[in-house]
């Protein structure tokens, strides 16, 4: 009898234990300690994991939270029968079951939407279905989480997975424009995230107004024949403008960059690396003329940023919409597997300097890393590439170590290099006449001369080729080149038109010329 009692004590403490191992919900690959986020905490509270995205709505909102999801078509403004939509949800309010208050900006999840053969638009149900990132407050850094079916997670099923931090994503990219050993890729691959969120943070690449193919209130997405069904239309009903986005992504970089915790992590890596994003191009962004093209306004805004880096100067320029056509109809713009419409939603779709590239250098300017004159004398070289700019992003590997004299040993690299732009930027450094000053003014006359071109037919088709060459180097730069993730989304999301631009390199002269390179 004793033997008996003994025995069922034993399965009763195996059962009590089972289900302690059973009261949290712990994303896969967690750290040992654990994540602060109020997403790594809210799962830890639930006693069953959410595994499919409505479950997780479900969870949100049921401890009290607001959801404001924003919404991007991922195969452009005017494709929408497949339904391929993707919705990213801006979580805050207090979740009640953990006493917990979630400001805006502190938890984003995004998810897809797809059409079924009904014609209804309704959630993914396979694959990955949640991307999120959460501010931690004890890190001071974001968290990447994902609910996925992927492999590399667990098996079988969805789950929850936690895939790193903006501190690892430093470690992730580590060789990016950098020399390397043989054998050695422009990204680690530690963790996806990296391919996309390269300066760790948020990301909304259409983050200027109008957002083409965003959600924006004057300007609804369309939905083609779909109908959503009831709980995508839900959803819907509390669709806030992408503006709201915009707000808290800018906010994330500013944030990121003011972390000690970050700041700290930052200044552990190399002085290339801290300078990276003012060399090269470590994200980027999308901007466009503000109306949409079907209004038919008599001119096409082409943004300031694609003339030169808004840091050195800012002008729109524009050019007649009946030059526009006749550059969209010489160099065979189309819609990617479509013939028509024959461009964006909005003209002049074009990469520009991230946002979030400039805060990572004013935060070094901030720190006292570098000073404001040293960034307009990097960003003076070849200033008509203001993104792209292949001999600017050399000079990148000449840059040494920090510590003391480290201007003077830049100098030295620089003077022993037989670069063209290093002759340049030496002179930029070392003359007291090109001050900052002097390179904005240099950049202003460039602007005036594009200005003074503007109207002319051959200025739309020669800077509409260098777009088209511009919208195709993305895919060639090493920030693409991450194996499982990508700057833009691609291949699944749709960005640019197709275009067929001129035979060899473009660039622009100071004098707004177009010239081989």
């Amino acid at each position: 009898m004793l033997k008996l009692t003994h025995f069922l004590l034993v399965i009763a403490v195996l059962l009590f234990a089972a289900r302690l191992c059973q009261a949290e919900c712990i994303p896969e690959h967690a750290p040992p300690q654990p994540n602060q986020d109020a997403l790594a905490r809210l799962l830890k509270a639930q006693d069953r994991c959410p595994v499919t995205t409505n479950d997780f709505l479900n969870l949100v909102e049921r401890n009290g939270a607001k959801l404001e999801p924003t919404m991007v078509n991922f195969l452009g403004f005017h494709n929408p029968d497949s339904g391929v939509f993707f919705l990213f949800q801006i979580v805050s309010g207090r979740l009640s079951g953990l006493n917990l208050s979630v400001e805006r900006g502190d938890l984003l999840f995004g998810h897809f939407l797809t059409a079924n053969d009904r014609s209804q638009l309704v959630l993914e149900t396979g694959g990955l279905l949640i991307e999120a990132i959460a501010w931690d407050p004890a890190k001071q850094l974001f968290n990447f989480y994902e609910l996925t079916q992927a492999k590399d997670c667990k098996q079988p099923g969805a789950h929850w997975c936690y895939r790193g931090d903006s501190r690892l994503i430093l470690e992730d990219i580590e060789f990016l424009y950098r020399p390397r050993d043989a054998g050695q890729k422009p990204f680690q691959n530690r963790l996806r995230c990296s391919g996309c969120h390269v300066n760790g943070g948020l990301v909304q690449k259409e983050l200027a107004s109008p957002h083409n193919d965003w959600d924006i209130t004057s300007h609804k997405l369309p939905r083609g024949s779909l109908t959503p069904d009831a709980t995508v239309a839900k959803i819907l009903q509390g669709l806030v403008d992408a503006a709201e986005l915009t707000k808290l992504v800018q906010a994330s970089s500013r944030r990121l960059a003011a972390s000690p915790e970050y700041r700290k992590a930052l200044q552990s890596r190399s002085m290339q690396e801290q300078l990276r994003p003012l060399f090269c191009a470590v994200e980027l962004n999308i901007e466009s003329d503000h109306d949409p093209f079907d209004q038919h306004k008599p001119a096409v805004q082409i943004p300031a940023g694609f003339f030169v880096d808004p840091r050195l100067g800012a002008s729109s320029i524009a050019i007649p919409r009946e030059n526009y056509e006749q550059a969209l109809q010489k160099l065979r713009s189309h819609m990617p597997d479509k013939p028509v419409p024959t461009d964006a939603d909005h003209a002049w779709l074009t990469p520009v300097k991230a946002d979030s590239d400039v805060v990572m250098i004013e935060a070094l300017v901030q720190m006292g890393m570098v000073d404001s004159e040293f960034v307009a004398d990097v960003l003076a070289v070849d200033f008509t590439e203001p993104l792209f700019s292949a001999s600017r992003c050399r000079l990148l590997r000449l840059v040494p170590p920090g510590g003391p004299d480290f201007l003077t040993r830049f100098e030295t690299n620089l003077k022993a290099s037989s670069e063209p732009a290093a002759k340049q930027l030496l002179d930029n450094l070392t003359d007291p006449k090109r001050d900052a000053k002097f390179h904005r003014q240099q950049a202003a006359d460039y602007l005036d001369a594009c200005q003074k071109r503007a109207t002319k037919p051959e200025a739309a088709v020669e800077w509409f080729g260098l777009l088209a060459q511009r919208r195709a180097e993305v895919d060639r730069e090493e920030l693409s080149q991450h194996p499982r993730g990508h700057i833009l989304e691609s291949p699944d999301r749709v960005v640019f038109p197709s275009a067929s631009p001129p035979g060899g390199r473009l660039g622009l002269t100071p004098s707004c010329e177009i010239r081989p390179q």
